[in-house]
């Protein structure tokens, strides 16, 4: 009885490989096929553009918690100077005559 048992075990151990090889076969076939189909239209691969955030969003947090002591967007206020228009031409007024 212990070598039906170690038979099933070894069955399903190989069927558990092939579905985990198989599956990993399908997901580079789909990371290549959207590579190759981003170059054709010429756009970057979109595993590169996830990649590239994410070193991005690793780069500009600060390293063990420690925050930055200055600001990181410290932004220039410029004020509007506002016009009053007071005439305003119609749009029927700017079609040709005919």
């Amino acid at each position: 009885m212990q070598f039906v048992a170690w038979i099933f075990k070894v069955f399903f151990s190989l069927l558990g490989l092939v579905f985990v090889l198989g599956m990993l076969c399908i997901l580079l076939f789909a990371l290549l096929f959207g590579a190759l189909w981003s170059l054709l239209r010429g756009r970057k691969p979109e595993v590169a553009v996830v990649w590239q955030r994410y070193q991005d969003m690793a780069r500009s947090r600060a390293p063990f918690g420690a925050w930055s002591k200055s600001a990181p967007n410290e932004a220039e206020v410029v004020d509007v100077v506002a016009k009053e228009v007071s005439d305003v031409a119609r749009p029927q007024d700017r079609l040709p005559k005919q």
